[in-house]
């Protein structure tokens, strides 16, 4: 193996990079000395290439199919891009100011670039784009200020490990089709649109910052795979995290300071979030519409609307979550399902969970505390709790209107004086099954307009005035009762069973198998009652 000496002047044998190239075996080295170089050149033998002192190339270079090139210290400016089908292997070098729209190609190639920058002039559409089955790894480099995409690529395969994609006009990455895409360490910052797009492709990022975008944070569609862990993404114009028929994986990962949403899913998606934060969104925090999503030891916190939205289908999870101190309702649950286990909801300026229009709201050992409005509101839903705490009770802890519920082994607790019963049931049938309540100087539960109720071995020894029955209402009670403090108006009636009556029967079930239809179909609500409870809705 020879080494080649480019150098301009008469004492040296090659005054261009082409002729060194042309003269050169497969294995030599070509040293080019300080100096510009204006001159595009293709190589399709095995060489390697490196400046010494500052080597300016203002030209093309085309690296054939097939063929492994080495080129670092140099700078690559004002040329005809750099198209590669073989394999280059980039160090040290900058790429500015290509006379195309694409700076760097990559086609049935691969490419390995460490500590490059790609620098963009106004005519420059996009950085770094790579297609047909290609293969690039990217390490301390810097791309910016392209007009399009700072990378964008399809049908191959790209590694990302301390990079930075700067302040774009468009997106910072765009991946369609069969990518398959890693990212450790990077930082995404400042596009005008998506800073990453995503589609049918394989996403894996860690401790990513992804931040100060005009637009989406990311967005995937189209069966996308999107994993994160450790990364952080803020400070968006829309939603920071937006996905669309995929599934997601995401760890450890913080969403913060947005004017849309932190996390919106939709279209049949599937996700399982971990150990993540969602804190300080403009927008409902997590907006979740027809998708599958499990959430375990979540933070939603502190956000301008309303923490979590389920709409249209979905089904959600959440283990060991907190959601707390949003000025709207802490869930807002339509048309869909909703299961929490040991979680807490607390410190809102409106209501804890508002279920509307078939939901299904599953609440087991999960605390609902220091609300301003209802813990719990359900309106044409149903509503299943055991074990659950209701704390620090301003207004209604749960209001059911045209509602199916159960309220098992719970406790209510910290009841302030007001207005209203702790439990308000209106057209609704329901059971409270071995529940208890402190002290209270109102009514414990309030029932009205043709509701049927059971009272399974409730303690309301504390209770005032345990209940009040009217509007053609029926409760049944068992166990635990002073038959004095019971009222009802002369259309409503109220039952003691003994604990033997052999022809005793549950009104739920009674109910459930003579006809469930009819228990669903919606009720009409006068516009007053709706004033007088202070349902705050979405944004």
């Amino acid at each position: 193996m020879a080494t080649l000496i480019v150098k301009r002047g008469i004492m040296y044998k090659y005054q261009s990079i082409g002729q060194a190239i042309q003269e050169a075996k497969p294995g030599d080295f070509i040293e080019i000395r300080e100096g510009m170089y204006e001159e595009s050149f293709e190589i399709s033998q095995r060489l390697t290439l490196y400046g010494v002192g500052n080597v300016i190339i203002k030209g093309g270079v085309f690296i054939r199919y097939q063929t492994l090139v080495n080129m670092r210290n140099l700078r690559f400016t004002q040329g005809q891009g750099i198209y590669v089908k073989g394999d280059l292997q980039l160090e040290n070098c900058v790429i500015e100011q290509q006379m195309v729209q694409t700076q760097v190609t990559v086609s049935f190639g691969s490419l390995m670039m460490k500590n490059v920058d790609i620098l963009a002039s106004p005519i420059n559409h996009v950085g770094l784009r790579i297609d047909n089955g290609s293969s690039v790894i990217l390490v301390d480099t810097t791309i910016q200020h392209h007009k399009k995409a700072q990378i964008m690529v399809q049908n191959s395969e790209i590694t990302l490990t301390n990079c930075m994609l700067l302040e774009g006009r468009a997106n910072g990455i765009y991946a369609i089709r069969n990518v398959k895409m890693e990212m450790v360490d990077c930082e995404i910052h400042g596009h005008q649109k998506a800073q990453i797009v995503a589609a049918s492709s394989s996403i894996s990022m860690m401790n990513t910052l992804i931040h100060q975008g005009q637009s989406i944070g990311i967005q995937v569609f189209e069966n996308t795979k999107l994993s994160m862990d450790g990364c952080e993404i803020k400070q968006h114009q829309d939603t920071h995290l937006v996905v669309h028929q995929s599934e997601m994986f995401v760890t450890d990962s913080i969403f913060s300071d947005g004017v849309g949403n932190g996390l919106f899913l939709g279209e049949k998606s599937k996700a399982i979030v971990y150990d993540c934060k969602f804190h300080r969104n403009v927008k409902s925090q997590l907006l979740i519409e027809n998708s599958k999503v499990e959430f375990r030891t979540c933070r939603i916190e502190k956000g301008e609307a309303t923490g979590v939205t389920v709409v249209n289908e979905a089904d959600v999870s959440m283990t060991e979550c907190n959601i707390q101190e949003h000025p709207q309702f802490q869930m807002i649950v339509d048309a869909s399902g909703l299961m929490l286990n040991q979680c807490m909801i607390q410190i809102g300026q409106a209501g804890g969970i508002y279920g509307n229009d078939h939901a299904k709201i599953t609440l087991q050992n999960t605390i609902i505390r220091e609300l301003e409005s209802h813990h719990i509101y359900i309106n044409n839903a149903r509503l299943f709790t055991d074990n659950c705490t209701f704390e620090h009770i301003r207004a209604n802890a749960i209001t059911c209107i045209d509602a199916i519920f159960e309220i098992a082994n719970s406790k209510f607790k910290n009841c302030y004086e007001g207005p209203y019963a702790i439990v308000w049931s209106d057209q609704s049938m329901g059971r409270f099954k071995h529940c208890t309540i402190d002290e209270a100087d109102r009514p414990f539960l309030a029932v009205s307009n043709q509701s049927l109720l059971e009272m399974v071995y409730t303690d309301l020894v504390s209770v005032k005035i345990p209940s009040i029955v009217q509007g053609k209402s029926q409760l049944f009670i068992e166990g635990y009762t002073k038959k004095a403090l019971w009222k009802s108006d002369s259309s409503s009636r109220i039952m003691y069973l003994q604990d033997n009556n052999k022809t005793k029967h549950s009104v739920i079930n009674q109910a459930e198998a003579a006809d469930m239809q009819i228990l669903d179909e919606r009720l009409q609500i006068q516009v007053e009652n709706l004033q007088k409870l202070n349902i705050i809705g979405t944004e």
